[in-house]
């Protein structure tokens, strides 16, 4: 009876939707805590949603390569001994488990050229810290072949 998205992880846009009869979304415009400091989209985040959507209807050519993407650096990932948890999705995370080191695996990833979030606590439990790769279908294979060497690169250096 509902469906609700983020549009950050799917489109790149900031904001989210929620789809449903309208009493409930009358119900949740007035009660909900995460409106409470919101507003609408931007007229740019809401073009580009609008572009996404219209490209993706034309072709299934860039959600092909996105999972190819996938799934090459799931592959990578795997063989370079790091745990990527068991994701559905285009993001992998890299396990790491410590706070700090995911912090500085983070930083030392983007001295290379490369851009993955550490998510630490609060954002998950103690002990679980990970980096977060968001994969793209603009990635070339050679850039997915750079973002390995990198992540072997940094792995070598701070988990010796």
């Amino acid at each position: 009876d509902i469906e609700i998205g983020s549009l950050s992880k799917a489109f790149s846009v900031m904001g989210g939707f929620i789809a449903a009869k309208q009493p409930l979304v009358d119900l949740y415009m007035m009660s909900a805590r995460q409106r409470l400091m919101s507003i609408a989209l931007t007229v740019p985040d809401t073009a580009a949603l609008l572009e996404a959507v219209k490209m993706l209807g034309e072709s299934e050519e860039l959600v092909q390569k996105l999972w190819w993407n996938v799934n090459h650096l799931r592959a990578g990932f795997t063989e370079l001994g790091f745990d990527i948890g068991n994701s559905e999705t285009p993001i992998i995370p890299v396990m790491l488990g410590d706070e700090d080191l995911a912090k500085a695996f983070s930083a030392r990833l983007f001295e290379e050229g490369v851009f993955a979030s550490p998510i630490v606590f609060p954002m998950v439990p103690r002990g679980t810290a990970r980096v977060r790769v968001i994969v793209s279908a603009s990635f070339s294979k050679e850039d997915c072949d750079a973002g390995l060497a990198a992540f072997a690169k940094v792995k070598a250096e701070l988990c010796p």
